[in-house]
This record gives structure tokens, C-alpha cells and sequence, in this order.
């Protein structure tokens, strides 16, 4: 079966006593980051979520499926490496034990490759992430770009 799941997570804008905007994630406290105007504050939302993402996978922290926007909220996007591999990730987790030796076998390549693709600072091409997702049953796609996104409410 194939899966298709756009990787945004929403986010909040609150303006600060010095008229910057804030960006709160209800979804990764540790997100911290702010802009002068609405375009900054979701650009860099955008780069503190992919550290933090990636943070989280290098140390086997929890994902939390992204979910929609609820009013007032905006999808920020997660760079399309990045989800890719949050998909493996999430999908070596599920199957157990011997995920790595599954996935060699299903691309018919050794473990050092796969570990690459596993790690999140690993050195894999994205065309090899590509292909890993799709032996997995995933049709992955690029992440919509920020002018694409909506809003809720």
C-alpha cells in the first residue's frame, strides 16, 4: 500500500512586547525562533523545525504525525530530506527488529548503505531515499513550498 502524508506542522504567531513575531509550536516546545514580519517569523520557523526534527530523529526522541491546522494557526513544512527520513524512521520503528536487513534486502544493497540512509546527518542521496521510500510503499513528493501553504480560519 502506498501512503502519501504532507509533512507541515502548525504553528502559531504571537507579536512580543518589541513588535517581533514570535513562532510557538504546540507540537515541539523546544521550538523557539521569531521574525519582524509574518515571512520571517515562517521562514525561520521553518529552519528551527528542521533542526529540531532532526535532533529528535539522531536521538530517537518521538514524531508526532503532523496534524492540521486549527484557526489561526499556519503550516510551516518540513524539508523534503528531512521527512523522508522521518517516513524510514517511523517505518524501521514499526517493523522491529531486523529493519535494517529487511530494507537491504529490499533495495539489494549492504547494511553501511541503509544505515546511511537511516541516520539523520547521513550522507545518502536523495535519489537513494527515494527509492528506500518507495520499497516501503511510500510515492514520496517534494514539500509544498511556503507560498502554497494555507491558513485555517
Amino acid at each position: 500500500m502506498t501512503g502519501h502524508l504532507v509533512y507541515a506542522y502548525p504553528v502559531s504567531l504571537e507579536r512580543d512586547e518589541d513588535g517581533r513575531l514570535l513562532v510557538i509550536s504546540a507540537d515541539f516546545a523546544e521550538l523557539a525562533t521569531d521574525g519582524a514580519d509574518e515571512a520571517e517569523a515562517l521562514e525561520n520557523a521553518a529552519d528551527a523545525l528542521d533542526v529540531v526534527l532532526r535532533e529528535r530523529l539522531r536521538v530517537g526522541d518521538e514524531i508526532p504525525a503532523p496534524r492540521a491546522c486549527q484557526a489561526g494557526e499556519r503550516a510551516v513544512p518540513v524539508e523534503h530530506v528531512t521527512a523522508y527520513r522521518i517516513v524510514l524512521s517511523q517505518w524501521a520503528d514499526s517493523y522491529g527488529r531486523g529493519a535494517q536487513i529487511e530494507l537491504a534486502r529490499r533495495l539489494g544493497k549492504g547494511e553501511t548503505h541503509v544505515r546511511r540512509l537511516l541516520a539523520p546527518e547521513g550522507g545518502a542521496r536523495v535519489e537513494s531515499l527515494v527509492e528506500a521510500l518507495r520499497a516501503v510503499g511510500w510515492a514520496p513528493t517534494p514539500s509544498v513550498s511556503q507560498a502554497a501553504v494555507r491558513t485555517a480560519g
